[in-house]
Parts: C-alpha cells; structure tokens; sequence
C-alpha cells in the first residue's frame, strides 16, 4: 500500500510534504480480533497523508533481519520471541510495539492493562451475585497469570470460592482443541461444581469445546452455569453456545496510541522501553451470562426466559408455563427473592432494552423501538418509559446524544 506525497494550504501557498517511511511487521496479517488495530493505522495514514507503507511481512525473525537493513523512517512491530526482541533492540529508527507476548520486549509498547482486565471480569461477576467459581488456567505467557492473579485475588477479597482447574495441553489451531483425556478430567471437575455457579476461562480457544462438556455434564448454561471468559480472541465468542461473554480490550485506543508514540520518537522524542498500558473498554455481555446467582432453580429460570424474550409479546402466565410451576408459586418465590414482582421485572428488562436502543445512531423511530422492546405501541412506551425512568424517550435519546450516558431510575409498576 503506497500513500501518494499531498499538498497542503497555508497561506495560500502550497507545500509539498515529505512522506515518512513506516514498516509494519506482524500488523496487516493478524487474525480477525486484530482489524481495528490495521483499520486505525491504516485510517491514520490516509488522514495525514504523510505515511508511506514500504514493507509488510508477517512477524518473523527474518522479517527483522531483513527490516534492520531496510531505509524506512519508522516501525510499528509486533515482537514474539527473545529473537526478535535481540533483533529489534538494534534499530536505528524509532519503532513502536503492540504484542504482549514478552513481558519486557526492550523497546517502546502499547499493550491492554492485563490486570484490570481480570479484575473487571471477576467485577461483573460478583454484580451478579456469584460466591461459588471455577477457574480454568491454560498454559501460556505471563499476561494469561497476570489476569488469572488479578481475577482470583478480586473474588477471594470478597469472600467467594474458587476451584482451579490447569488445562494441560491445549492446540488452539486444532478442530478439536481439547484431547479426549482431558475432555474427561474437565467433564469430572465441572460436574462437582454445585450451582449456581460461575465459570472463568482465562483464555477462550477453548470455550466452544468447553461449553460442550459443561451440558454434558448437565450444567445448563447460563442457568446453573456462567461462563466469561478473559480471552480477547472476539471472533471466538459468538460461535459458542451460547454466545460467550468476555472482557474487552480497547483496541482502537491501543492503536491510537501506538500511533502517536511512533509520531512523537518521529518527531525526536526519546521514549523508554516501559510499557503504555491502555484500559479495557468492559465486559461485553452475551447469553452465556445473562442472568444472575439464585439459588431457586425455579426462579433462575424464570430470570433467564424473561431476559431471553423480553422482547417478545410475552406474559407472567407464559413465563410460568416454561418453567413448568404454578403460577402464584412462581409469583410468591420471585417477589422473595428478587424484591419484585415478575411483571416489573419484565418491564424493567423491556425498558433496559429501549433505552439500549435509544441510543442508537442513526436513530430508530419510537413505533420500531417500542416493536423491540416487546411494548405494543409508542403510546404505552412513552407512558411506562416516562413512569419507570422519569423522562419521556425523546428527552432520554437528547441526553444520551448530549452526554453519551444517561442517569436511570427504575422503579414502579406498570401495566402494559
């Protein structure tokens, strides 16, 4: 990819600007969850017009070798090895990092923060009331112990239980990840776990044949079972069954700032090797965690068909048939446990859904959201909005476009 020299304004005069030379090793040919990485250096170049691509390879100690004699300007890299770290070291060119592989990779980097990301994960889990957890560790670098430390260290200063389970072997690139023995070890293990429970993977190539022993051993998933994962391998997760939930690094930060530390070395500032460690945006909520620690198997269930059909036009007395209990039972154990009834708790998650979709851009019109949102009409949207959260949807949406968020009171009790 070659960027053409521009010409510029400045006071009605036109001045040619020199194109700086940039190498990308290992960026343009990572795997899919890396895109927004290649997007952000890609859109940077093309806005200032002042990038040349003048060498792309994968990321290999030859590709080094060779890079170190090439004329280039500056280096974004990705450094995986001691070997190539020994190699990068020696350049001459200013040159910016954006692997976590090696804990010290000796050159300027741009990585997630590991540890915060572990603890926003076992964070999100405790929100939802979990004290008993399994722990699955895989073999792999430092940053896979860094977020397993942070995550166990979370849940125990809270009191919780944990049980670990060490995954042996694992062959991400294989159809079947997982062998068969360790298929069977797993299968034993997560059937003593006693629900509700929460399981954490701390990496997810493994997720979908997890996921699979997991029903084989009878955990219903998410009902007895959460699974998240800390893995950031996104193309992963919706593939499983069901869609897994996962902490998110923030990758287009990282690479916005990997931007501007090879801009600024370009510029003649010097930059040490300690690392720039860019915050996770959350954990992005799936159905394999969407629903919350309740001990009543009757009412969990209940909690999870309300959060799977929400959107639908569906009723207490619909509810109560797919859990198969009587309804007033129902009714009587819900209010226990969950401080409300199941009619406001079913229009609380239809109201969490319109304003989810609220704030969407471009805007959907009121009749499209209330259709989504399992609410017959705009009409009686508006009305149970305004009672539920105190402004009307209109007001909600210029708020969130104002400020980006928006503060929401949920109580009452409407009828649809």
């Amino acid at each position: 990819m070659r960027i053409p020299l521009i010409t510029s304004a400045s006071n009605s005069k036109f001045v040619r600007v020199r194109q700086k030379k940039i190498a990308l090793i290992g960026l343009p040919i990572l795997q899919s969850v890396n895109n927004l990485l290649n997007a952000a250096v890609a859109r940077h170049a093309e806005q200032t017009g002042n990038w040349q691509f003048i060498y792309s390879a994968q990321n290999t100690v030859e590709a080094f070798q060779f890079l170190r004699r090439l004329d280039c300007d500056g280096a974004i890299v990705r450094i995986t090895s001691p070997a190539m770290r020994r190699e990068a070291v020696k350049f001459q060119f200013p040159i910016v990092n954006l692997s976590s592989w090696l804990e010290h990779p000796g050159v300027p980097t741009v990585r997630p923060d590991w540890q915060l990301l572990g603890r926003l994960a076992a964070e999100h889990l405790l929100e939802k009331g979990y004290r008993r957890f399994g722990c699955v560790v895989v073999p792999g670098g430092w940053y896979i112990r860094v977020r397993c430390a942070a995550f166990l260290e979370t849940v125990r200063a809270h009191g919780a239980s944990v049980s670990m389970f060490h995954l042996r072997t694992t062959q991400p690139k294989l159809s079947q990840p997982v062998s068969r023995e360790e298929r069977g070890r797993f299968k034993k293990w997560i059937g003593e776990m006693r629900p509700p429970a929460a399981l954490a993977l701390m990496d997810d190539w493994d997720a979908p044949a997890l996921m699979d022993v997991c029903r084989e051993a009878g955990c219903q998933i998410p009902r007895d079972l959460v699974v998240l994962s800390t893995g950031i391998h996104s193309e992963v997760m919706p593939l499983c069954d069901p869609p897994l939930s996962g902490a998110q690094e923030d990758l287009e930060t990282q690479a916005d700032l990997a931007i501007k530390c090879l801009e600024d070395q370009l510029a003649g500032k010097k930059m040490g090797a300690e690392a720039v460690v860019v915050p996770p945006l959350g954990v992005i909520e799936r159905a394999s965690t969407a629903t919350m620690a309740i001990e009543d198997r009757e009412v969990a269930h209940a909690v999870e068909v309300i959060r799977a059909r929400s959107c639908e036009p569906i009723n207490v007395a619909a509810i109560a048939e797919n859990v198969s209990v009587c309804r007033a039972t129902l009714e009587r154990r819900f209010l226990q446990i969950m401080g409300m009834t199941l009619h406001q708790y079913l229009i609380q998650q239809r109201i969490q859904r319109a304003q989810e979709l609220l704030a969407i851009d471009p805007p959907l019109s009121l009749q499209a959201i209330s259709r989504q949102s399992g609410i017959p009409d705009r009409r009686r949207l508006n009305r149970i909005f305004r009672r539920v959260t105190g402004k009307s949807p209109a007001a909600f949406r210029r708020a969130v476009q104002k400020n980006g968020c928006a503060d929401v009171k949920q109580t009452g009790h409407f009828n649809v």
